[in-house]
């Protein structure tokens, strides 16, 4: 997860203090393109169907888990 926040354009350094429980928003600040681009490449490479723009703040921790029961499907 970290690698592809970092191709979407997140700062190294931010991502370096980020652990599982850091949320998208409120914790990492993602700016609209970087939240819809984000939203696309997990639909392109993990078949992933998340709205980011759901009033639920998603953690790291739990994208990455949506994310292995969407490849293991």
């Amino acid at each position: 997860m970290f690698d592809l926040l970092t191709e979407i354009g997140l700062d190294a350094e931010t991502l370096a203090e980020a652990d599982s429980s850091t949320r998208l928003r409120a914790d990492l600040a993602l700016s609209s393109v970087e939240t819809t681009d984000l939203q696309l490449e997990l639909t392109a490479r993990f078949g992933l169907a998340v709205n980011l723009w759901d009033t639920e703040d998603y953690t790291l921790g739990q994208l990455a888990e949506l994310a292995g029961a969407a490849v293991s499907r």
